[in-house]
């Protein structure tokens, strides 16, 4: 064990010793379609779900080693909207919607290639801060039926659109699932989210989210070979050219 260590731990320096790397810092915002799954609720017949735009924003900050491996770091703030339609009420067709607002750090790894274009990977570690849940427009006393935390899988691709000494615009297409469950233990117990019509055997409800965002980022600074060939910290966008 000890020997995997120190060998990971040397290629790392290897890699990092002759790498050209720097920072990038900017706001990022984005137009999603999210929601949650749940097989239970998509197999039923009484049941349709309807699919819900929101929006996301935050900042990010970017470490970038060479010229094509990057560390992402978001601190984001996003609103969530699943509304679904229940057939099976006596008084008619009513709505089950639930709206969350959520604080979100994503930890993403991207793959940048020769021409700009780019793939990612990584957690997403979500706080609910605000939950409401409504049945046929009408509020419920919600306490504790759904988890504050949840964890996601991100994965995404993007690319260029624009890109100077001081700034580079990138437009991604990115998907969220959950890994872990929205529903808490006392939310399990009494059904939810569909409490009005519990199912026999219960299944996860996994927050999902699919979306296209823009990304502008800022060249702070940077370690890189100066003309001597001796690598210095350089600040600015100097060190690009």
């Amino acid at each position: 064990m000890h020997r995997l260590i120190f060998t990971s731990a040397l290629l790392l320096h290897t890699v990092l010793a002759g790498a050209q790397m720097w920072l990038e810092i900017g706001p990022r915002a984005g137009i999603n379609v999210n929601g949650y799954l749940n097989s239970n609720i998509a197999n039923d017949d009484a049941h349709d779900f309807s699919l819900e735009k929101a929006l996301s924003y935050g900042l990010v900050a970017g470490i970038n080693i060479g010229d094509h491996h990057g560390l992402n770091v978001e601190w984001m703030f996003a609103d969530n909207i699943q509304k679904i339609t229940y057939y099976g009420d006596t008084s008619g067709n009513v709505i089950n919607k639930i709206k969350w607002k959520t604080r979100e750090i994503n930890v993403l790894y991207r793959f940048y290639s020769n021409g700009g274009a780019y793939v990612e990977l990584g957690p997403k570690f979500s706080h609910v801060r605000e939950l409401v849940q409504t049945y046929d427009n009408d509020p419920l006393p919600i306490d504790g039926e759904y988890e504050d935390n949840f964890i996601s899988g991100v994965f995404g691709v993007g690319g260029f659109l624009a890109a100077n000494e001081v700034m580079t615009l990138k437009i991604g297409l990115r998907a969220a699932y959950g890994l872990t469950d929205l529903v808490s233990a006392k939310g399990k117990e009494a059904g939810f989210p569909t409490y009005y019509a519990p199912y026999e055997a219960y299944k996860p409800t996994k927050p999902f989210r699919v979306g296209i965002s823009l990304e502008m980022t800022f060249g702070v600074g940077g370690i890189a070979k100066t003309q001597c060939g001796q690598r210095s910290l350089i600040f600015g966008t100097r060190y690009r050219r």
